[in-house]
């Protein structure tokens, strides 16, 4: 256990603490319930001392809706509508006026323009001036009468509550005018007149309710009706028992707990500075202990990948997240905890780690957040079970970076599991529907949240996924095109160590993308001293033969070292890189050690060994095979496939004593695989062409 992972699960274990008293802030200074409605009771809870049954909040704003609904509505005469209609009056006349040399015709058209429409035939008495003044006078004044008086649209009963001034008071309703007794009444002042008609036209246009909805007055009197609103519905006696024990806990028994906690914190009845201090340490212990261990267990199985966690920090920034997901949902929104997005860090640890440690990070994150989702059992279950099934989904059909795949996945493993919960609890059909569509919601936002956490940290750790392996295979890709052009001989032994690599790794369960990616570029360094290697120049041994065997050996190691430094500059994903490294182990460059040994000088053997590491994947070993196997064949001259059968065999038997292969997870039976699938595409490529025999012209013409 290093000291770095005891502080690193020290300060998480802090920030949660902290998290949770700032969620919980007023809250954890007096007991808490932590229990839920449809919860199991654990323990007998008996009342402390008398306390009244506070209504539910919903209860409360129940009942204020009831009151407000059943008061009178409060109604005062509004000037406004008045003053509307002598505008429209006015505006009626001055087009009359402007008019009165024009027919009844052209005068209705003019009218009309303006919004009046009047049958022609019954403008004939506002032709002419004094008729139509009269009218407007006597219109006017009938209006005035009419509104002052009041008109209502639509209110119900015998009374209206009227408003006047500051003054409130009951009205037979029969005191004011409904409106269409208004405009009755306009008419009837006109019947027996030339103006009827042309009143009967106006009368919906000039006459409109007055008596309008008194808001302000509204508000006041609902105000007062609120406040008559008893807040409390019974007491509970001292000693009187609130919940049982074993007893399933219902809306009423909540609402009864919830009165208590109001009534602590009315009496001031709070824990002790040692109860809030046991609370915090206690608290804090158990979420170190469990970090500690996931940290450790991390380390544990990392130990020898090059692809790790910058000091776990992303590991512990999923519990801190989750964590807050939890406090926010329960102690802010109150949803069901069921919407809490579990699965999005354990499967996102999954498909960047590893399917047993995203098993074990789903149970250690589970651990965090019970104490902040009440200790219930019911939702862990359905959280854990949804993740690990669809863990194993995604292990049965392969998807770990098929984000639609891991969606529907986890929307059928929490079906599944809500159902069968459902169907063992026996709930009726609308709570299983309730639960199903919260992992419906939970699912989605996992998924959302594993779309920008998977990629983030594959990009960031140079992991090897299979689009950016694609992007490596495209044969403009800077690096590709370098060796093509300028290491001629090296990039088609590249392609040849390709085509191997692809073919075993099929056969024997690797990663063929990897292997072709890996064995394209395992030579890259070759293209800063291409001149020293045999593949790229014919000439090559002049140089060498000038230099002393050891330079020669540190010439040709340099490729590896000039391999993976450029490699890293192009941020290319590590596992390529790890094939780079690699793919020569700890073997030695023979040909010049031998030369060594030949010219009787006291030879250092690690100058002419490869540093290393061995291979540490079977990609690897596939391209530390093919490699040497490609370039041994292609430098023999090769008559049969015993030949090629020969040197394949040669090469695996050298490599198998030299132990190059013992860090690698590779089997005896796999590297038989693996040789066994090489053998006839070499064949293929260096056998040589049959001789066909001359036609018998060209015999003739010789």
């Amino acid at each position: 256990m290093e000291t770095k992972h005891i502080y690193y699960s020290l300060i998480t274990a802090l920030v949660i603490v902290g998290l949770y008293h700032l969620f919980a802030v007023g809250r954890f200074n007096y007991p808490e319930f932590k229990l839920k409605a449809g919860q199991v009771s654990d323990a007998e809870l008996i009342a402390p001392f008398d306390f009244p049954i506070l209504k539910s909040e919903e209860r409360l704003q129940q009942e204020k809706n009831e009151t407000i609904a059943s008061l009178k509505k409060p109604h005062r005469i509004t000037e406004d509508r008045l003053f509307d209609a002598n505008a429209l009056l006015d505006d009626f006349f001055l087009v009359v006026h402007d008019t009165q040399a024009m027919n009844a015709e052209q005068l209705s058209l003019a009218l009309t323009e303006k919004g009046f429409k009047i049958n022609p035939q019954n403008l004939g008495p506002l032709l002419t001036r004094n008729r139509a003044d009269a009218l407007y006078t006597r219109l006017g004044q009938e209006l005035d009468k009419l509104y002052r008086k009041g008109i209502y649209e639509s209110i119900r009963g015998d009374s209206v509550l009227f408003v006047s001034g500051d003054e409130l008071k009951e009205v037979p309703k029969n005191s004011f005018n409904s409106l269409e007794e208004a405009r009755q009444k306009l008419q009837s002042a006109f019947n027996g007149t030339e103006y009827k008609d042309i009143v009967i036209e106006l009368s919906p246009i000039l006459v409109n309710a007055n008596l309008i909805l008194d808001d302000a007055m509204l508000t006041r009197i609902s105000e007062d009706a609120t406040r008559q609103i008893q807040d409390t519905e019974g007491m509970v006696l001292q000693n009187e028992v609130i919940i049982r024990k074993n007893a399933r806990i219902t809306e009423a028994d909540m609402v009864k707990l919830n009165s208590l906690q109001a009534a602590y914190r009315n009496r001031e009845i709070s824990r002790s500075p040692l109860q809030q201090l046991m609370l915090s340490l206690g608290l804090l212990l158990f979420n170190f202990i469990i970090i500690l261990v996931a940290n450790t267990y991390y380390a544990f199985i990392e130990r020898k990948s090059t692809n790790r966690f910058m000091d776990c920090l992303p590991l512990n920034l999923g519990f801190v997240l989750i964590v807050i997901l939890s406090l926010s949902n329960n102690m802010l929104l109150g949803y069901s905890n069921l919407i809490i997005p579990f699965a999005m860090v354990a499967l996102s640890a999954a498909i960047l780690v590893g399917v047993d440690f995203g098993i074990f990070y789903s149970l250690s994150t589970l651990f965090v957040i019970s104490p902040f989702i009440n200790w219930e059992t019911y939702t862990p279950v359905v959280l854990v079970m949804t993740t690990i099934l669809t863990l194993i989904l995604m292990i049965r059909f392969n998807v770990f970076h098929n984000y639609l795949s891991i969606w529907l996945y986890l929307l059928l493993s929490g079906a599944v599991v809500n159902i069968s919960l459902g169907i063992y609890k026996n709930d009726p059909l609308m709570t299983v529907l309730s639960t199903t569509g919260y992992s419906f919601i939970s699912s989605s936002i996992s998924v959302a949240g594993i779309l920008l956490i998977v990629p983030y940290y594959e990009k960031k750790w140079h992991r090897a996924t299979r689009q950016t392996l694609l992007e490596l295979l495209d044969f403009n890709h800077p690096l590709l095109k370098k060796l093509a052009t300028e290491a001629v001989g090296t990039y088609h032994h590249s392609l040849i160590v390709g085509n191997l690599t692809e073919r075993a790794a099929e056969a024997i369960g690797a990663n063929p993308l990897l292997a072709r990616v890996g064995s394209y570029y395992h030579d890259i360094g070759k293209v800063i001293n291409t001149d020293i290697f045999t593949e790229n120049n014919e000439d090559s041994d002049e140089i060498h033969d000038d230099i002393e065997p050891e330079d020669s050996a540190k010439l040709i190691k340099g490729h590896v070292l000039e391999g993976i430094e450029m490699a890293r500059r192009y941020k290319m994903p590590q596992p390529v890189i790890d094939i780079i490294m690699q793919h020569h182990g700890t073997s030695h460059i023979r040909y010049f050690l031998e030369q060594a040994k030949r010219e009787n000088r006291q030879v250092d053997s690690t100058v002419f060994q490869y540093p290393g590491p061995r291979p540490q994947t079977k990609e690897a070993a596939l391209v530390m095979m093919a490699d040497i196997i490609e370039s041994t064949t292609k430098a023999k001259n090769i008559k049969s496939v015993e030949d090629i059968d020969a040197i394949v065999e040669q090469t695996v038997q050298r490599l198998i004593r030299e132990n190059q292969f013992d860090e690698a997870p590779i089997t005896l039976k796999e590297i038989f695989m693996a040789k066994t699938v090489m053998v006839p595409i070499l064949e293929s490529i260096y056998r040589k062409r049959l001789d066909y025999p001359d036609s018998p012209a060209d015999e003739t013409a010789n």
